[in-house]
């Protein structure tokens, strides 16, 4: 689940054993299990939020509400499970200075905030202001770039073409206005 830091977690036992992988699947799932109770607990009081017109088993809040309360119910069964295998000491060390200094120094740790700095953008930023078909092109050409997935030119021609494929696609097959 937390692959990246799983792999990072310090261990008194030797590596490959299966008490130390016991540990790190259980800290991974204690982490996950808190992430999940929170979403859920997000999802619930947003879909409380939502407006009732009839009633609220028609609301549009009803199917969030219950899964809000499924993830509720199977992060902290999670976090009970991972608790009983002692799994706190496991996240503790985790997240450790030494352990979050080697994670966020990686490169693939940086590749990946980069993509999402990327994909914000693209989202929040850029779709909505600018044309869609643009935006695209836009970040389809980033990201190829920052990857060096093939050349400037292939690169470019690969992101019109999708861009404009997915614009023409939406909007004439679909029927889906777009931003």
């Amino acid at each position: 689940m937390l692959g990246r830091w799983a792999t990072l977690l310090p261990s008194p036992l030797p590596k490959g054993t299966a008490m130390n992988e016991k540990m790190k699947s259980s800290a991974s799932d204690l982490i996950m299990g808190v992430i999940l109770a929170l979403f859920g607990i997000y999802l619930g009081v947003s879909a409380l939020r939502m407006r009732v017109y009839n009633t609220f088993l028609d609301a549009p809040g009803f199917f969030p509400l219950i899964l809000g309360i499924i993830f509720i119910v199977f992060g902290l069964v999670m976090v009970i499970s991972a608790v009983r295998s002692g799994s706190v000491e496991a996240a503790k060390k985790a997240f450790s200075k030494n352990n979050l200094i080697t994670v966020l120094l990686d490169s693939q740790t940086k590749r990946v905030i980069i993509l999402s700095f990327f994909m914000v953008v693209y989202i929040y930023g850029l779709i909505g202001r600018v044309n869609f078909t643009l935006s695209t092109f836009l970040y389809l050409m980033a990201t190829f770039l920052y990857l060096k997935s093939t050349t400037l030119v292939k690169s470019a021609i690969i992101s019109i073409v999708s861009a404009l494929l997915i614009s023409a696609v939406f909007q004439y097959l679909f029927k889906i206005p777009l931003p």
